[in-house]
């Protein structure tokens, strides 16, 4: 295994080869499938990135746009070289709103399939309080991608903590 990477200064450059950073993605594509599931991102963020759990259950949330529980080359490679540097698990007030979020987003995800559907969201709009003939137009808001469902980071955006 790798050395850890500092967290609170590394990060891939644009520069480096897509080789090595599919190489990489290869290394925890342990079934072969060509996207990486939760637990193997998991692994790679905790891995080679040295995140703590906490901080890969986040990161392995956000990159997954769509709720599909799975994240592609081409996903990790745009955020590996996106220049972000990990800075919402290095800012302490940012990354603690981020896993209230994980922790809230995962307490309405019932089945634990990596999206809220239009139940799960019924009882998240009952559960605060809103009327119930205003869930429908706010589930309309809130799934921007039109699949009948809320991803992760449409949770994001909507309590207006999405991370920059």
């Amino acid at each position: 295994m790798a050395a850890p990477m500092n967290v609170s200064t590394s990060y891939f450059d644009k520069n480096v080869p897509k080789v090595v950073l599919r190489s990489l993605f290869m290394k925890y594509d342990a079934d072969g499938s060509g996207v990486l599931n939760q637990k193997e991102l998991k692994q790679l963020f905790q891995g080679d990135l040295g995140m703590t759990k906490d901080q890969a259950e986040a990161y392995s949330m956000l990159l997954d746009k769509d709720g599909s529980q799975t994240v592609s080359f081409e996903e990790l490679h745009q955020w590996l070289t996106s220049g972000e540097k990990f800075k919402n698990v290095n800012d302490k007030s940012r990354f603690f709103r981020l896993k209230k979020a994980v922790d809230m987003f995962k307490k309405f995800d019932a089945d634990g399939n990596g999206s809220i559907e239009k139940d799960e969201f019924t009882q998240l709009m009952i559960a605060i309080n809103c009327p119930k003939d205003k869930i429908p137009e706010a589930l309309k808001s809130l799934d921007t991608d039109g699949d009948g469902k809320i991803s992760f980071p449409e949770f994001l955006k909507w309590l207006n903590w999405l991370p920059n």
